[in-house]
């Protein structure tokens, strides 16, 4: 996908894949690479997944967001990172 000179979007490179939001950001695009013979790799596949759950069940991405932005406002403790573990904290 790649825009006019005069927009201000970006250019996805030709061996790139994408999720991109479109009409003001109320539909999602689904980038995908020419890729011939090949597969696509893991990656792509996963964002095929997720617009196709997307436009099948968008309840279900729905729900998904509200538990990110609830699971964000708990903020839950994860305790400390391993660059803060050292034998002074052993009890």
């Amino acid at each position: 996908m790649a825009l006019p000179s005069d927009s201000s979007g970006t250019v996805i490179p030709p061996n790139e894949a994408a999720i991109v939001t479109a009409g003001n950001m109320t539909e999602l695009e689904l980038v995908l690479p020419e890729m011939g013979d090949e597969d696509l790799p893991e990656i792509a596949i996963f964002l095929v997944a997720c617009a196709m759950r997307f436009h099948s069940d968008p309840s279900f991405v729905q729900e998904q967001l509200e538990w990110l932005v609830r699971m964000h406002d708990t903020e839950v403790d994860e305790g400390m990172r391993p660059d803060q573990l050292n034998s002074a904290n052993d009890d």
